[in-house]
């Protein structure tokens, strides 16, 4: 079993360019509420998350501000063309973060559910592991829950492939938590994910898609 570093803190990683849409995408409306902000909601509304820090990229703050709480924390990364493992080491130097488990999500993932999250940390207090990610048909999702001792891992580690230099260093400490929601697949990039969003069929159409990919990409 897992012991807890006091409840989980999530880091929603906000820094990105979204160079495929060619507009910050995390804006973009779904159902009446803007991209980031449903994944900060999420986080919110499940019961074992704490606070959540959400990295953002440099003199945007103005922009981000209507985010901001008593549980929620914005916090610049000064170098965001670094990737994403530059914003994870900024969340994780803040002393909301500081001793803390934490969990990572994306701010392009809409549709992680509040549920999904309580699960991921049910799992990580249950078992004996320092990971939990989410699986959909066996293809890895977001959000990951991390044990507070993989702090140094992330800030020494990942310059070449980013958070994946961890998770292979500790592939054998890692649960891969098998759900059934295939949103934990779904992230938005192009006009046409935002497009198909607000159609559950379609998005759940285009995770299937991706993993026929992947499968016959293994099998060349």
């Amino acid at each position: 079993m897992t012991t807890m570093s006091g409840t989980p803190i999530g880091i929603v990683l906000a820094a990105g360019k979204s160079e495929r849409l060619g507009r910050d995408k995390l804006f973009e409306p779904i159902d009446g509420q803007a991209i980031v902000e449903r994944v900060v909601s999420a986080l919110l509304h499940a019961t074992k998350i704490h606070d959540v820090v959400v990295v953002i990229p440099p003199g945007r703050s103005n922009d981000f501000s209507w985010l901001k709480s008593v549980k929620v924390h914005l916090v610049e990364n000064p170098h965001p063309e670094k990737g994403m493992i530059s914003s994870i080491r900024v969340a994780l130097r803040t002393t909301w973060v500081a001793g803390h488990d934490f969990l990572i999500c994306p701010g392009d993932v809409p549709f992680v559910s509040p549920q999904i999250v309580n699960r991921l940390i049910g799992t990580f207090m249950a078992r004996p592991c320092r990971v939990v990610i989410p699986t959909y048909k066996g293809m890895g999702g977001h959000p990951a829950l991390f044990a507070a001792s993989l702090t140094d891992d992330f800030l020494l580690r990942g310059d070449q492939n980013g958070a994946r230099e961890v998770l292979v260093r500790h592939k054998e400490e890692t649960v891969r938590l098998s759900v059934h929601d295939p949103d934990v697949c779904f992230d938005v990039d192009t006009e046409e994910d935002l497009r198909i969003a607000d159609d559950p069929g379609a998005r759940w159409a285009r995770v299937e898609r991706d993993l026929e990919d992947r499968q016959r990409t293994r099998l060349r």
